[in-house]
């Protein structure tokens, strides 16, 4: 197997796991992947603004907070194929491919994020809620609206990643 400058070739992943901590700004949690090697060893696959997808240590990824582990399943082929499809391209991290669409699609193939998706909706239905009553129809109060609501979301999904 192939994983990028690291140059993990003759490792076999035996397991992943899908892991949150806090980020040092607060706003939001910072999702990656754990890979287990068969020899013990133990990689983080994630993704950051300043070096997209790449690998960390434990130590590394956790800054020295507490990692929340979700989910733990065997690698099979197919995950092994979409970690190295992962870490072979050149995605570019940004809004909409960040941590979490990482991590989501390395676990299930499918990239979402539950944060940008429970920030979005609260967003939109909380403006939606506001608008209905005229006096709020006003750009102002329908861009607060969305911002409270989403920051709502956002908050409330960072602590549901972040419970153990």
């Amino acid at each position: 197997m192939l994983l990028n400058e690291n140059e993990i070739t003759d490792r076999v992943i035996t397991s992943v796991a899908k892991v949150y901590r806090k980020k040092v700004s607060g706003l939001v949690a910072h999702a990656g992947v754990v890979l287990s090697f068969s020899q013990g060893e133990q990689l983080v696959l994630h993704t950051s603004p300043d070096k997209n997808t790449h690998l960390s240590t434990i130590e590394e990824f956790s800054e020295g907070q507490k990692l929340v582990k979700k989910n733990s399943v065997n690698a099979t082929q197919t995950i092994v194929d979409r970690i190295n499809r992962r870490v072979s391209s050149s995605f570019k991290y940004s809004l909409f491919n960040n941590c979490e669409h990482l991590a989501s699609e390395v676990m299930t193939g499918h990239s979402i994020s539950a944060q940008l998706k429970t920030t979005l909706t609260f967003a939109v239905v909380g403006t939606a809620l506001a608008a209905c009553k005229v006096s709020n129809r006003s750009a102002s109060r329908l861009l607060f609206t969305a911002l409270i609501c989403g920051g709502l979301g956002l908050y409330l999904e960072k602590q549901a990643q972040l419970s153990s």
